[in-house]
């Protein structure tokens, strides 16, 4: 199952989700992200929140669950959590990424979450898609043509590129370093990357 997360941050546009099958998605809104939904005339499966995004009062959806607003865990922590509770198998977190830094960043977080429990996760706007990997992957080229490989809460070992326009070998990514970043397609149309262990953020994007 798909499942696609509404959270608050600002999107100038919803054309780029049309890449992720929306209307096969069960579809759930953290608290604000509501408002993108209600933006795009979807009803969505699950709203879920402490409301302190002032939309509670007007959210149309097939489940709604509240929260206290002291919680340990953020609204878009327990969306994932009711995601992967319903059998996700990728998790597609709209409006996740061009808002508040921390924010932001605990959305890093919750990738490592989703692929430590066995599923996919991606963070979308218009301009950018974020996945994290724990073991070797393929890409596909599509619209977003750079490419930039980040270590995720330690160092990557054995990290090697092929089929993209810089070819790496048997690198050891540290977090103290930027040596992967802004690589992108050239002929071909994907590229291979390899290593040994750790984990890896891929942030795609486009000008």
């Amino acid at each position: 199952m798909r499942c696609l997360i509404f959270g608050s941050a600002k999107m100038d546009s919803y054309d780029f989700l049309t890449e992720y099958d929306i209307e096969n998605s069960y579809i759930i809104c953290a608290d604000g992200g509501y408002r993108h939904a209600e933006k795009m005339g979807v009803v969505p499966d699950l709203w879920l929140g402490d409301g302190d995004s002032g939309c509670v009062d007007v959210v149309r959806a097939k489940e709604i669950k509240t929260f206290p607003a002291r919680k340990d865990f953020t609204d878009t922590d327990l969306a994932v959590e009711e995601a992967l509770k319903r059998g996700a198998e990728e998790i597609i977190i709209a409006g996740g990424i061009g808002g508040r830094l921390d924010h932001e960043f605990s959305h890093f977080c919750l990738l490592k979450k989703i692929l430590d429990r066995g599923a996919k996760g991606y963070l979308v706007n218009e301009k950018n898609e974020i996945t994290m990997e724990n073991k070797s992957f393929t890409l596909h080229k599509n619209g977003k043509n750079y490419v930039s490989f980040f270590p995720y809460g330690g160092a990557v070992t054995g990290f090697s590129i092929s089929g993209l326009r810089y070819s790496a070998k048997n690198l050891t990514l540290d977090c103290g370093m930027v040596q992967a970043s802004s690589n992108c397609f050239d002929d071909e149309t994907e590229a291979h990357v390899s290593f040994d262990s750790g984990y890896v953020l891929v942030m795609r994007a486009c000008d």
